[in-house]
């Protein structure tokens, strides 16, 4: 078995697997992956396959939530939020409009 160093937490590797095939959101894809590695509190390395876009917006979105202190509920609502009421923008584009709702209380 693998044995770790104290304080030392193995990653969740990810990526857009699917997306191409079945016309997937990758957007939608990569936050469901960070509520998961968030919830299961590991880190995250998340490969975009040579799209340079989703890269740089995704880290940016990952800035925007940590900075408000975005919590997995907040991202849970964002994605409620935005499957029925935002279809004409990204759900990235949606999140850094809308402040997080722990924020708000």
């Amino acid at each position: 078995p693998l044995e770790k160093e104290p304080g030392f937490e193995f990653g969740i590797a990810t990526g857009n697997w699917g997306c191409g095939v079945f016309n997937g959101d990758k957007e939608l894809k990569a936050i469901i992956q960070l509520m998961a590695a968030s919830e299961a509190r590991r880190p995250l390395i998340y490969a975009a396959f040579n799209d340079e876009n989703l890269f740089y917006s995704f880290i940016k979105v990952y800035e925007y939530l940590k900075q408000h202190r975005a919590t997995v509920g907040d991202l849970y609502q964002y994605l409620e939020e935005y499957s029925t009421k935002y279809k004409d923008m990204t759900l990235f584009n949606y999140i850094l409009q809308t402040l997080p709702s722990s924020t708000k209380k």
